[in-house]
């Protein structure tokens, strides 16, 4: 009897338990929790990777919108020194133009007057105080006094002139030598106003003699990590000028040009006002500002003339080429800027977080590998150019440099120009360490970012001639 109710009732507790389970299983209330979890789960590592991803995406703009400011600076620079030639050049050939219109007006209206006396008096009876022809009289007075006064003032001016002459060629001397100084710092300054560790410019300025330690050892290490390779150092920047000659650039250049004619023309135009009787006649002012000028130009083009340092010294700058080819002419008027934007932490804790790998798993093989090709900063690079405003080829006459900017590599561009990636790198690290010493709160020789300055140096040398072009920015 026990026995059949204890059987009975396990049969309505199993029942009753099975009820319940099909009743729980067909109950949906409560279920969109999970999901809302498991979407909450989901959204909250999404964020977390988009979180850096912003961090991360903001510093590499940042690296690139410093190189973008230091090329455009750079180039500033540049553009500015050759249109200060430029000015320097018309301030010369002004100087030169006046020195020698005041010559060249006195020495044909002498010729003029010496003439006149043969046209207007007999040379067998009279003499040059005897004859006493009215016009004779008034132009031989007039040409005395110019030779005691006005042009003996004048020959006593040379001086003048040529001090005037010297300070505006020592200052063109002055640009050629600082501006590519000027160029780079100017570009370092601004890339790390905006964020960049370590700054540099391709070609960069003159370091006279060899690298100074710290540099040295550090650009050893370098070399050493990654190993020999075959790298042609480039030569330090310049500016694409040379000083010309007095005749070919200064007379039959830059003073057949438009500009300087209507100046020419001015000048003659001013004599004619401050003159009397003959020096103001047509016959006196046409060979005036033609034949004779021709002929004191080259009186002081003559170095054994009294005159010669107004051509010494009025000689003008022209532009100068390094290369044979449109390729190298690009290279000498551009600059690529390299930046660096040091932010270990990206690359230390912020990559930690995605490292799966347990601690157990053995890697110490290629541990050190690891933190070569593991970079803890950005690299940026731009690349700017100085740019002639005017239809005419380029010259040092008119002061329309402008600066702009360009792409890193055109097609064929660095083939044609016998440039490499690598080769450009390498002669920039010297002043990438150097630009360090103008942070503010950088000190020391490098070593935070020595396996930054490998891994480049290892992804330089892959770039070759025809991978470069792949690089727009």
């Amino acid at each position: 009897m026990r026995r059949l109710l204890n059987n009975r009732a396990t049969s309505k507790g199993a029942a009753g338990l099975a009820g319940r389970l099909a009743a729980l299983d067909e109950d949906r209330d409560g279920a969109v929790i999970l999901l809302c979890l498991a979407a909450i789960l989901i959204l909250l590592l999404v964020s977390l990777v988009l979180l850096d991803g912003i961090f991360v995406t903001h510093d590499k703009g940042e690296a690139q919108a410093s190189a973008d400011m230091a090329a455009y600076a750079d180039a500033s620079v540049k553009a500015r020194s050759m249109n200060m030639m430029a000015f320097t050049n018309v301030g010369k050939r002004s100087i030169v133009g006046a020195h020698t219109m005041h010559r060249s007006m006195y020495r044909s209206y002498a010729a003029w007057v010496y003439q006149l006396f043969y046209e207007r008096c007999n040379p067998l009876e009279e003499t040059w105080y005897t004859c006493d022809d009215p016009e004779w009289v008034r132009n031989r007075d007039l040409f005395e006094w110019e030779s005691d006064n006005d042009y003996r003032n004048y020959e006593g001016s040379i001086d003048y002139y040529v001090g005037d002459l010297r300070a505006l060629d020592n200052y063109q001397e002055y640009l050629r030598s600082m501006t590519p100084w000027w160029a780079w710092t100017e570009a370092v300054l601004r890339a790390q106003r905006n964020g960049a560790t370590l700054a540099t410019s391709f070609r960069p300025p003159n370091l006279d003699g060899p690298p100074q330690p710290p540099f040295e050892s550090m650009v050893n290490a370098v070399v050493n990590e990654v190993g020999p390779g075959m790298i042609q150092f480039q030569s330090p920047y310049r500016l694409p000028v040379d000083r010309g000659e007095f005749w070919g650039d200064m007379v039959e250049v830059g003073m057949s040009r438009q500009a300087y004619r209507d100046e020419h023309q001015m000048n003659v135009e001013h004599h004619r006002n401050r003159s009397d009787y003959g020096a103001a006649y047509s016959e006196v002012l046409q060979p005036g500002s033609e034949h004779f000028f021709e002929g004191a130009l080259e009186e002081a083009n003559d170095e054994g003339s009294p005159f010669y340092d107004i051509a010494r010294y009025g000689t003008p700058m022209r532009l100068g080429r390094e290369g044979t080819n449109d390729a190298s002419w690009l290279f000498e008027t551009s600059s690529i800027v390299l930046t660096y934007h040091h932010e270990p932490g990206h690359f230390g804790q912020m990559r930690d977080n995605y490292d799966h790998i347990g601690e157990g798993y053995q890697r110490s093989s290629v541990e050190r590998e690891e933190q070569m090709y593991r970079p803890r900063g950005f690299w940026g690079m731009a690349r700017s150019e100085i740019s002639y405003q005017h239809p005419e080829a380029p010259d040092l006459w008119r002061p329309v440099w402008t600066a702009r900017m360009r792409p890193i590599a055109l097609p064929g561009e660095f083939r044609d120009a016998g440039m490499d990636f690598s080769s450009i790198y390498r002669s920039s690290v010297d002043f990438l360490l150097l630009s360090a010493h103008l942070h503010d709160d950088l000190r020391g020789d490098g070593e935070a970012f020595f396996h930054d300055l490998v891994y480049m140096e290892r992804a330089a040398r892959a770039m070759g001639q025809s991978t470069i072009e792949g690089v727009s920015r």
